[in-house]
Order: structure tokens, then sequence, then C-alpha cells
């Protein structure tokens, strides 16, 4: 995913950011892989956080970092390989230390691809536990007049029956991010592999995923994974020991939208 020239809208209440879609971000089928969904999600708050002030520096200077604890994107149509599309965020109201945030990725032609949304919270470098910062909060925009794109993130969801798989997952250092835990995204990645054994990804892409996030998972953990397919929807959920560090849950297209069309 490259990243292009920078437009922003507004007194940087809704950031827009253009990208160019790699044969690397998407599958074998050149289908856009769903981590990579999420990563142009993080890239877009991320970028959005730097010209607010709230970039990982300076929050690390608050003594806290960004972490997200839910995500829910829903595929409209997929973009081709080679394709640009347009990033567009911005955060909602703050509710007891959670950050909404809200995202839409469109084609050229103004036409939308994903809708998306998102919880973020800050963590306590120290304590690693959630906090909360009056000077962040001082900092975010007034978007009140801004319509979200999409509804806020519900919980992912954990299947009770359909084909089940298990396995175990030690973190290497590339699963790791400037948090210095395992960055969000790879557990799309994790449910991807696991879903081309049990679906014809070629013609039944991803089209949702809900993503709830409970633990952090650093290098050097054992990751018992849980993963479960009953046609058209899956889960998985990851443990570290007794503790649940994520479930992440969603469905298949019932028939595959045609990348660029």
């Amino acid at each position: 995913m490259r990243l292009l020239p920078v437009h922003r809208e507004g007194k940087m209440n809704l950031f827009t950011s253009n990208y160019k879609i790699l044969s690397s971000d998407c599958d074998r089928h050149g289908i856009w892989k769903m981590n990579r969904i999420l990563v142009l999600l993080q890239e877009l708050s991320g970028e959005h956080s730097d010209l607010l002030g709230l970039s990982f520096e300076e929050t690390l200077a608050l003594g806290a970092v960004w972490v997200v604890t839910r995500n829910e994107f829903e595929v409209l149509r997929y973009p081709a390989i080679s394709q640009t599309v347009v990033g567009k965020t911005f955060p909602g109201r703050t509710r007891r230390g959670i950050y909404p945030r809200y995202y839409l990725i469109e084609d050229l032609q103004g036409r939308p691809l994903v809708r998306a949304s998102s919880f973020w919270a800050l963590a306590d470098v120290t304590t690693r536990q959630m906090t909360d910062i009056p000077e962040v909060q001082s900092r975010m925009p007034d978007t009140s007049g801004l319509t979200p794109f999409f509804h806020n993130p519900a919980a992912a969801d954990e299947l009770a029956q359909g084909l089940r798989r298990q396995a175990l997952w030690q973190p290497v250092y590339t699963d790791l991010d400037r948090n210095g835990h395992v960055n969000n995204t790879r557990a799309a990645d994790w449910a991807l592999c696991f879903l081309s054994e049990a679906a014809d990804l070629r013609a039944h892409p991803v089209r949702r995923v809900l993503a709830s996030y409970h633990h952090e998972i650093v290098q050097g953990d054992t990751v018992s994974m849980h993963f479960a397919c009953d046609s058209p929807d899956f889960s998985l959920r990851c443990d570290v020991g007794d503790n649940l560090a994520l479930r992440l849950s969603g469905s298949l297209f019932d028939q595959a939208p045609v990348p660029g069309d």
C-alpha cells in the first residue's frame, strides 16, 4: 500500500489521503486482504493524529500510547491491484476514555468501497492499563457537524458450531509494532490462513469483519488459536494462557464482487 499526496479538508476535522493498492496488499486471487484493510485504517488514524499533535512520540511524552480496542468494517466493493483509493477519517466524541473513529474508503469516482469504525484508547506505558489525559482530549477537533460513515464497532462474536480448527502460535519480531506488542492487524492474517482451508475465497471473499481486543500479546507468548467456520460466518479466538487476548469474527460474500468494478 503506497502513500500518495495528502489532502486535508476543513480545520483538520476530516482527514483525507490517497493510497495505491499494491499486489502485496492482495491475496493470490488479487483480492484486498482483510489485514491490509485494517492496516489502512490504522495508517489513516495515525496520520490524522500526527496532524492533531497526538503522534506516537507526542502521546509517549505524556506517558501513554494509542491502542485500538475494537474494529469493524464492511466491504461494499473491492479495488483492483494498482488502483488508487481515497481514505477518509474523523474522530467522534470521546466517551469515558474511548475515542471513536470513523472511516470511508472510496475510489477516485467517489464510489464507496469500505465503511469502517474503531474504538481507540490511551494505555499507560508503565501500567499498560487504560488511562485518560485531559491534554489529549483538548486537542481533539470538534466534529459534531460531521455524520459518521458507519455505526460504532460492535463486539466480535464466536461461533458455537461449524468446522473447527486449533493451532498454537508464538509471535516473532515482525509481528510487533512500535508499542512493543503484536499489532492488532496480525489476527486478520491468522484468520485468513484458516479461512483459505475452509472456504473458496475466490468465489466468496470477506465481506465483514469485527475484532475485539482484550489483552496484549507480546513476543514470547504462546497464543492458542481457536477458529470456526459455518459459512458464510467465521470466527477466531486467541488466548494467552488463561487470558482472552482477542476475538475476531466476520462473514463472506455470497457472490464475489469483481475487483475494480
